[in-house]
């Protein structure tokens, strides 16, 4: 390592280039041997604010490296200055290359934990980075990893931190990027930093998710994503917006009913695997308790579903089921809940096998009732 920095102080430029290679290569490896590499830190610091440009991103890269290996790698490189060079240097390229891998560096210095994240808002990043998107909008790639800084920004901020990005006009900037690239072509990974942002974002207040919905499009974008079947990835990452969104309020749930998203998350809690079959039960689930909208279901075809999360071994799938069957039973009217059960084979076996096994206290009263319900038992309690 001692011999690769020797060639930094060396003039010939071609040398200093392939000593940064070597550290970016052993950078990007992890534990122990990509912390051999740390050393070199004030090294490329002074490379990142040299005016050759190949030198300048070759130690950004290597500094981005470093910053991914985990917190102790991103506190000792605070610790050596290295946020404001790559905060400058992301905000006043005008080189498509050096962007990306700036972009690429403050990402992962911007990843938790870590104990300087406000230091970012103090540098203005969120103002430096929506600049560049409007400057390098034609460029998807830029786009992309741009994205990617809102996204690590926005999934750790505090509610006027949110708000400061949105003031920027980037959430804009970013969207109308999005709906341009899925109009061209089935929804891919450029995508997932544009959709994970705005997740980010539908996570914070109310007000906040309110103010994404009301944007143009951003509601047929989810929905355009989660009919896809081109990229589960992206459907994934809509799904989970989807469900922040559909968390807030009731006005925000009916724009996402009349946008047409139901038959596609009936579609994956029949068709897909557990994992994503969740994402799209947080959705279902939200719908019918924030916007009161279980009646307008199709609750034939998705309670055999919710039965099976109930017989599964995952505690938050088995939650999940319960807590459908329970909402079924509640706003359905004439009993039909507990007739659309008794349709269901093994339905009632499925609660009356988990009221005998569960640990959870509040669980096991909700099982109680239910079972009550299904044989029309009385569940009020008797006054003497």
């Amino acid at each position: 390592m001692e011999l690769l920095t020797k060639f930094f102080s060396a003039t010939d430029a071609d040398e200093k280039l392939h000593s940064l290679w070597c550290l970016t290569n052993i950078a990007a490896n992890e534990g122990r041997l990509a912390e051999k590499v740390l050393p070199a830190a004030p090294y490329l610091l002074s490379l990142v604010t040299s005016d050759n440009m190949e030198l300048q991103n070759q130690a950004a890269w290597a500094l981005g490296n470093l910053a991914a290996e985990g917190e102790k790698t991103r506190e000792t490189l605070h610790a050596n200055g290295v946020l404001k060079p790559l905060v400058d240097l992301l905000g006043s390229t005008a080189d498509e290359a050096i962007l990306q891998t700036a972009c690429f560096a403050v990402s992962n210095m911007a990843r938790k934990p870590n104990t300087y994240f406000d230091e970012l808002f103090a540098l203005k990043l969120p103002q430096l980075a929506a600049k560049q998107l409007v400057a390098f909008k034609e460029h998807q790639h830029c786009v992309t990893e741009l994205a990617w800084v809102f996204a690590y920004l926005a999934a750790s901020s505090s509610e006027q931190q949110i708000d400061e990005i949105l003031a920027t006009g980037a959430i804009d900037t970013l969207l109308q990027s999005a709906l341009d690239t899925a109009k061209a072509e089935a929804p891919g990974a450029a995508l997932i930093p544009v959709i994970r942002t705005l997740g980010n974002i539908a996570a914070g207040t109310d007000d906040q998710t309110s103010s994404l919905v009301g944007k143009n499009g951003f509601v047929g974008l989810l929905v355009r994503c989660i009919e896809s079947t081109s990229s589960r990835a992206v459907e994934k990452e809509a799904l989970w917006a989807l469900s922040c969104v559909t968390a807030s309020r009731k006005a925000d749930v009916d724009a996402v009913v009349d946008a047409g998203v139901v038959p596609d998350l009936v579609r994956i809690i029949e068709k897909q695997n557990f994992d994503i079959k969740k994402e799209a039960a947080f959705g279902l689930l939200n719908i019918a308790i924030i916007g009161g909208r279980a009646a307008d279901l199709p609750n034939e075809r998705l309670i055999a579903e919710f039965v099976e999360f109930i017989k599964s071994q995952d505690e938050e799938l088995v939650r999940m089921g319960v807590q459908y069957i329970a909402i079924v039973f509640e706003q359905l009217p004439d009993s039909k809940g507990p007739e659309l059960l008794k349709g269901v084979a093994g339905g009632i076996d499925a609660l009356e096998n988990l009221i005998a096994v569960t640990h959870d206290d509040d669980t096991r009263s909700l099982l109680s009732v239910l079972i009550d319900q299904y044989y029309g038992e009385d569940t009020m309690e008797v006054e003497d």
